[in-house]
């Protein structure tokens, strides 16, 4: 019987295509394309020269189906145009496939390193047990037990190769034949052909574009709808629809700025009115024991409402009187028990890189300020050390955060899952430009919860690299099971972070930092000793700037994870 350390997988030899080769390809058909409208004479000539030049690299010939299925040149803008998509959303399937296979891999690797571990941890008293075993003709539980974690992985390969090689044909059959509308939805959902395009070329898939929506559609059709209406139809839909159309997913954020400010405006002006009558009742309220609860009453009610129009006042103030003069989006806003408040630094839809900021516990409508400033630190990073670049970060006050109490449960993580995940596909399909942007999605303390959970459900999180800072735990015992490759997973605790001492493995899983869980470390600032009651100040200091901006040196240990950070959402790291 074979030894632990003589067991392998033998999984099947990975596909030997390339994406970013593949991607090269699109690339190809992209410059065609430009070339084409420039002189569209020669059309016939280049598209044969580029079926040649990237027929090796997919594994099939197209050159005939370029010359003789895109003949007609007035077909050929929007065969240009989905053959490029189609090549993009093949590199994503097979980089899917790797990163499946990757988590495979690992997870194997684990279970044989457990197993030393169990012979470790057993002593010379469990070894002499198994040997025994054997010797009397029973079966070695170690070998056995993998044996069954080997066949249940096998399988699952077997399950996502499966995937693949269907895709493999789908995507044959789409590039000699033109995508089918299964494909042409992929492709507007992983953010790969923009809903403009759909709706330029919407005559051969005219059951993609709603002739109006309710706000239950996915975000690539809502998008679709937009993008299909005239600028008299969207001024309309504005004035007829304006509280459906400004936090919703796929439209664009210059839109949802717009009605958002108008929204805050407004609003702001009804609290003001509100808190003038409210004092017109407490003046006129009886002074003598009679009024006394009636005066308490109005009295409370005042202060509540005179600290909603301060963060209301301060946060018009910080937008300024348009996006034009700050950069800053107002995406989202709305008081009360299931409020809402959504603030980009930097326009999302035409950034290179955009990021999201999930904050934690108790984070509200009210704590709009503080997270929008959060945002603001990281952004002010990322900016700082590109100049070639646009970068966006977003401050997502989009679900409801549990209370201190409700913290250690999963309920409000869950509830946040279908929120999250829209976001983060809405951000696809209204970015402008022929290149997606790189997308990463930050959570902090339970907001790294909240991704996790995003992560690992059926929706599915599109980013092409997420972070935990301050995390309690994200559901998942590996990073393996995020559907991220460790190198696309960072995380960090501050040494005076005491969120892993006070809040117990079975909570919300390990402690994602450690280097068991397999995910990519860096370092924080140690943080302010003590502090706030349960986890200390240092738990809330990761966005803090460095002391002196101006100065930085390897000898300041301020600042290093709003640093970090700002690299991070650049995508080099």
């Amino acid at each position: 019987m074979p030894s632990i350390d003589d067991m392998t997988l033998d999984l099947p030899d990975p596909i030997e295509a390339e994406p970013e080769k593949i991607r090269s390809g699109a690339d190809d058909l992209d410059e065609l394309h430009n070339d084409m409208l420039g002189r569209s004479g020669d059309t016939d000539n280049q598209m044969r020269s580029s079926a040649d030049q990237f027929t090796d690299r997919i594994g099939w010939d197209i050159s005939s189906a370029s010359a003789d299925d895109l003949m007609a040149w007035e077909e050929a803008s929007k065969a240009l145009t989905y053959g490029a998509g189609v090549l993009r959303l093949w590199a994503e399937d097979i980089d899917t496939y790797m990163t499946d296979r990757a988590s495979i891999e690992t997870r194997w690797e684990t279970a044989k390193q457990e197993m030393r571990d169990l012979r470790v941890s057993g002593g010379s008293g469990y070894a002499i047990g198994q040997a025994v075993t054997e010797w009397l003709g029973g079966e070695n539980t170690e070998v056995a037990a993998l044996e069954q974690t080997r066949e249940d992985l096998r399988s699952e390969h077997a399950g996502i190769w499966g995937t693949l090689m269907d895709q493999a044909e789908q995507t044959k059959i789409d590039l000699r034949t033109g995508p089918s509308q299964e494909t042409m939805e992929r492709m507007v959902e992983a953010g790969l052909l923009t809903a403009g395009q759909i709706a330029t070329y919407g005559d051969h898939y005219p059951a993609m574009v709603p002739d109006e929506i309710d706000g239950s559609e996915p975000p690539h059709l809502v998008n679709a709808w937009w993008e299909s209406l005239s600028e008299d139809e969207r001024e309309q839909a504005m004035a007829d629809d304006p509280d459906l159309l400004r936090d919703l997913d796929g439209i664009p954020s210059n839109v949802r700025d717009q009605l958002n400010r108008d929204h805050l405006e407004d609003d702001h002006e009804a609290v003001q009115d509100e808190l003038e009558e409210l004092r017109g009742d407490l003046a006129d309220a009886p002074n003598g024991p009679g009024g006394s609860f009636e005066r308490t009453s109005l009295s409370q009610e005042i202060r509540e409402l005179e600290e909603q129009e301060e963060i209301m006042a301060t946060l018009r103030d910080d937008l300024g009187d348009s996006a034009n003069e700050s950069d800053q989006y107002l995406l989202a806003f709305a008081r009360g028990e299931h409020g809402r408040a959504i603030v980009s630094h930097g326009n999302p839809d035409t950034a290179d890189n955009v990021s999201t900021m999930v904050p934690g516990t108790t984070n509200n409508w009210e704590n709009v300020n503080g997270r929008s400033g959060n945002a603001a630190a990281v952004a002010a990073e990322a900016n700082r050390t590109s100049e070639s670049e646009q970068t966006a970060v977003i401050s997502w006050i989009g679900y409801d955060a549990p209370s201190t109490t409700e913290a250690p449960f999963e309920e409000r993580a869950e509830a946040a899952v279908d929120e999250l995940s829209r976001f983060q596909s809405g951000l696809r399909d209204t970015h402008e430009g022929a290149s997606p942007s790189h997308n990463t999605v930050i959570g902090h303390s339970y907001g790294s919860t909240v991704v996790g959970h995003t992560a690992m459900s059926d929706q599915g999180l599109d980013a092409d690299q997420i972070a935990f800072v301050g995390s309690p735990g994200v559901n998942a015992e590996h990073v393996s099971e995020l559907g991220f490759l460790p190198e696309d997973v960072h995380v960090s605790t501050a040494e005076n972070d005491k969120i892993n001492d006070r809040t117990p493995e079975f909570v919300h899983g390990p402690d994602p930092s450690d280097e068991e869980f397999g995910a990519t470390t860096f370092e924080s600032d140690e943080g302010t000793e003590g502090g706030a009651f349960p986890f200390g100040d240092a738990h809330s200091e990761y966005y803090d700037p460095p002391e002196d901006p101006e100065e930085r040196s390897d000898q300041d240990a301020s600042g290093k994870s709003v640093e970090y950070l700002g690299e991070f959402v650049r995508g080099i790291l």
